[in-house]
């Protein structure tokens, strides 16, 4: 019985090692899993240093912002140069550089009208009427209304005098006013119509009536900021975003994000933890059931609830898939879609190994359609254990795979797909860069038993140099860089490599200044296991390799190590086994 594997795949921790599918592993680390063979994931690449300690990172008009908490951060549905953001105080907007409060004051002093000169209204015409204004930024938001003016008996024909205006806050760029005037309906029903724009003033204005007809309604009547301590901020089809606070969930009007009426508030039966969106569709992750909102208006939309108990569990630990949101649960990681909630992990970690990733410590974030997650936890000797699970949904059987790596933020630029790690609280880190050097791979096949003891006598790995010509190009660079640092040193004698030359710490011992070369050579190992025990190491690809013979083993397992890319693995009793 030969093993023959040529289809490689990931983790499934929750089966023993001698129950898993014939391509899966044991051990899947820092391998990319997507082409059928064995590739490496490419170091990250250093992209910025942060100034100060963060915990969230965001990519805005090729400028990397930061905050020190977790904050939600959206590009605005209106203007490309504009970002809303919650989490870091009251709602912000963002405007190029400058940073305002999203919320918009309004005025607070009614207007005060008469008749203009000496007339008076023509009782057989005459009709009660009010005015109000608001204010307008250079961004065209429009605050609510000033409390409505007193009431004044007025007939065609009449100007009326406006005063009271008062000026607005300068720090939010008001840079005009919109005054509006009654009109009562046939039905009785009295509405707000524009009938003029102008400047900022507090000087009083005359209304002349004939010249200023009556235009569009009063748009921001219902109008309200939104709560200070709104967060958890996402954009959605046709203008809307929405936000929570507890258990109240907020929309804004459409194309207005500056205005979040009260009037569409809906409540859940729990604290909201966070929210994604997949279609047109809501998810609402919350301590205990989640909920799907969905409609394509903020006052057409319906909730229903998921009859799972899934509690969401870490906030950063919500990630957009496209069509489904995952985030973590106490028991697994969950998919929200139009079907419904499912525990995707069930088949794969048991609840006592998922528990044992802290999943309360998950930071994460998509690429390549998988979710990544870096977790943290103190094991039982009182180390502190870091590290990424990068979870494969996309096929038939779901996997894991492990990376040597962790991080505090993370951020997918929806532009290009590329993910970003923060490390250290600091330094900004591209994913997999395409340019980079490959990483070391570890993968380790599953135990093989078979049926009665035998001797395996040749094996044969398959494989190619995988680099790309982005690769190849980045290391001629970066080695003809540190080889004229290096002569520029040995030519001014400055490699501080003599004895006493350098303070203790500046360089290793028996060190020096001097750059090492890196070679870009290729590596690669497979060891090879009887019954538990390595019998023999490989360091070939593509030539058969005889096996060491004077013993039987019934299991079998071949764990590879390296930087290239493997595409097959046979372990047969002879070399002419090969051929068949």
């Amino acid at each position: 019985m030969s093993i023959r594997i040529s289809s490689f795949s990931g983790e499934i921790p929750r089966l023993l090692g001698r129950l898993l599918p014939n391509n899966h592993a044991q051990l899947a680390q820092n391998t990319k899993l997507e082409n059928g063979g064995l590739v490496p994931i490419r170091r990250g690449r250093y992209v910025q240093r942060l100034e100060e300690p963060a915990r969230t990172i965001y990519q805005f008009n090729d400028r990397w912002l930061s905050w020190p908490l977790r904050v939600d951060a959206q590009p605005a549905p209106i203007a490309a140069n504009r970002l809303y953001y919650t989490g870091d105080g009251a709602p912000k907007i963002m405007v190029g550089t400058d940073v305002y409060d999203l919320a918009l004051p309004a005025p607070t002093g009614a207007l005060t009208i008469a008749i203009e000169g000496s007339e008076t209204p023509d009782p057989d015409l005459e009709a009660t009427i009010l005015y109000t204004y608001t204010w307008v930024t250079e961004f065209d938001e429009e605050s609510e209304p000033a409390p409505a003016s007193n009431e004044l008996l007025w007939s065609a024909g009449l100007n009326v005098s406006v005063s009271g205006f008062a000026l607005p806050p300068i720090n939010r760029r008001f840079n005009r006013m919109r005054i509006y005037r009654s009109q009562t309906s046939a039905l009785g029903a009295t509405a707000f119509y524009f009938i003029k724009e102008m400047p900022v003033q507090t000087a009083p204005w005359v209304d002349v009536v004939d010249d200023n007809t009556i235009q569009e309604q009063l748009p921001s009547l219902e109008y309200n900021v939104p709560p200070e301590d709104l967060t958890g901020l996402v954009s959605m089809p046709n203008g809307m975003m929405a936000g929570f606070v507890g258990k109240r969930l907020y929309f804004c009007e459409p194309w207005r994000p500056h205005a979040w009426p009260e009037k569409y508030i809906l409540t859940t039966d729990f604290e909201i933890v966070g929210l994604g969106v997949f279609g047109s569709a809501l998810a609402v992750m919350t301590t205990g059931q989640p909920y799907i909102v969905a409609g394509t208006a903020p006052d057409s939309m319906t909730m229903e609830r998921l009859e799972v108990n899934l509690p969401c569990v870490s906030a950063q630990g919500i990630v957009d898939l496209g069509y489904t949101i995952a985030y973590p649960s106490p028991d697994g990681l969950v998919v929200v879609s139009t079907s419904g909630a499912n525990l995707m992990t069930r088949e794969l970690l048991s609840r006592d190994d998922w528990q044992r990733l802290n999943p309360f410590s998950f930071v994460a974030g998509s690429f390549a359609g998988r979710y990544l997650c870096s977790y943290g936890f103190t094991d039982s000797s009182g180390i502190e254990q870091r590290g990424i699970l990068i979870v494969d949904l996309t096929g038939a059987q779901p996997f894991l795979i492990r990376a040597g790596d962790d991080a505090d933020g993370m951020f997918t630029d929806p532009k290009t797909g590329a993910l970003y790690l923060l490390r250290g609280g600091q330094d900004i880190y591209e994913w997999d860069a395409l340019a980079m050097p490959f990483g070391e791979q570890v993968w380790r096949s599953k135990k093989f038993v078979l049926p009665a003891p035998t001797n395996y006598g040749c094996i044969l790995i398959e494989g190619e140099d995988t680099a790309t010509p982005e690769q190849r190009e980045t290391a001629r660079i970066r080695t003809e860089a540190a080889k004229a640092r290096n002569r520029e040193l040995i030519d001014t004698d400055a490699t501080g490599g003599a004895i006493n030359a350098m303070p203790i710490g500046r360089v290793t011992f028996a060190g020096s200044l001097l750059t090492p070369i890196e070679e870009g050579q290729p590596s690669f190992s497979a060891t090879v296991y009887a019954d538990g025990k390595a019998v023999a190491t490989v360091y070939k690809l593509n030539e058969p390799v005889r096996l060491p013979s004077g013993f039987l083993a019934g299991m079998w397992e071949v764990e590879i190590r390296g930087n290239q890319m493997v595409t097959a693995i046979s372990v047969v009793g002879s070399p002419s086994e090969l051929q068949q």
